[in-house]
């Protein structure tokens, strides 16, 4: 039976997809007319009655859209009044910057690009715009005087915070995506931290094999001991949630951890560095399972494991970490850094700090890190791609 062409899509649907349109219509409208002088502070929105009829939507959707652009600074209620532009709305919105290594943020899929779209998103829902720069061309204009005025500033690097405190007005709002908090020099400064919460990704990890039935579990880090090398810090955090789960549980820990002697001195460097490391903990047979530090840990666990021959069936179980999914190399159970969240979660302190809402000392904002469950050795590893062997850990 042929069936009519044309529109498939169900009244619902439409009727769905047309009052979205028109939210987004009421949001846009608004902040256009207060953008453009046609609303001042201080004067009066149409009553939600008007906004229904102009925008055929219902009197709770249109409190709801009002309510989002209150909470965004921009409008004020007054009980049993109305609503107002907010005496503090500004012609122009605020700016918000997120500052990257050179080179980083060009569209990739690394863990910054996911943490812009996320600090994108967020500072568009709160009514103001964004911009990604390198550091240094932001060092530079600064120091020229050409750097235009900026609310707020997102350090996406957790080194060179020194830089941050030397960029626009010493009101201007500053956050870090960092593991290790900064002190600021400048009392008029303060500096917040957003980050993951690699204590809690450890215990995830670590939990995860214990419900599989592994006992010795190992931890394969990339930091050095005793060393406090910034660049590694989440590796130790890392280990320290992997360490607590195995103390609650009175597992022993006495050589199972592994770690290199000196950090590796690259990204580029990890897997090799992790895969001497790993050679060490492979000929220990009582090992049954691994939480490796990152997604470069566990790939060099996989070559030691190689190099040496061992077969699949007798690789330890591995839960790793990652920073964005991967399309391919995804086989491996892993605990995810929140990248967009940390985007997001930026953002929003950047804001409270600029409107009022955020006051006081630094604050210390870290996010959990969801487990993504994947086959793993105690599953039907050889089987999996249409029967074909795989030589994966997960």
């Amino acid at each position: 039976m042929v069936r009519p062409s044309g529109n498939r899509e169900g009244p619902a649907l439409v009727s769905r997809r047309t009052s979205e349109k028109q939210r987004q219509a009421l949001v846009d409208d608004v902040r256009r007319a207060c953008r453009d002088g046609e609303l001042r502070p201080g004067d009066m929105l149409p009553t939600v009655r008007e906004l229904r009829e102009k925008y055929r939507l219902s009197p709770r959707t249109v409190t709801a859209e009002l309510k989002k652009l209150v909470d965004a600074g921009l409008l004020r209620t007054v009980p049993r009044v109305g609503i107002f532009v907010a005496d503090t709305a500004a012609t122009e919105p605020d700016s918000y910057v997120m500052l990257v290594h050179p080179g980083q943020g060009t569209g990739g899929r690394g863990a910054s690009d996911r943490v812009r779209l996320g600090f994108e998103e967020r500072v568009t829902e709160l009514g103001a715009a964004s911009a990604c720069m390198d550091v240094d061309v932001a060092l530079r204009q600064a120091a020229e005087g050409a750097l235009p005025p900026i609310a707020g500033f997102f350090f996406a690097m957790p080194d060179r915070a020194e830089d941050l405190l030397a960029l626009g007005d010493p009101g201007a709002a500053r956050v870090r995506w960092a593991s290790i908090p900064m002190t600021s020099p400048k009392p008029e400064m303060v500096v917040d931290m957003v980050t993951a919460d690699h204590v809690d990704g450890g215990q995830a990890a670590t939990r995860h094999l214990r419900l599989r039935g592994h006992r010795r579990i190992a931890f394969l880090g990339l930091h050095a001991p005793e060393d406090d090398e910034p660049s590694y810090h989440w590796s130790g955090l890392r280990m320290q949630g992997w360490l607590t789960v195995m103390e609650q549980h009175d597992e022993r820990t006495d050589n199972m951890i592994f770690l290199p002697e000196e950090p590796p001195a690259s990204f580029g460097a990890q897997a090799e560095v992790a895969t001497t490391v790993a050679r060490r903990l492979i000929a220990r047979r009582d090992v049954s399972a691994v939480v490796c530090a990152s997604r470069n840990a566990a790939l060099g666990l996989l070559n030691a494991l190689q190099d040496a021959e061992v077969p699949p069936e007798g690789w330890p179980a591995v839960v790793s970490f990652e920073n964005v999914a991967e399309v391919s190399g995804g086989e491996v159970t892993a605990v995810r850094v929140p990248c967009e969240d940390i985007g997001r979660e930026a953002a929003q302190i950047l804001w409270e700090r600029r409107h009022g809402r955020l006051t006081g000392p630094p604050v210390d904002r870290r996010l959990p890190m969801p487990l993504i469950r994947r086959v793993d050795s105690l599953d039907t590893l050889a089987t999996l791609n249409s029967g074909e062997p795989v030589n994966v850990i997960s």
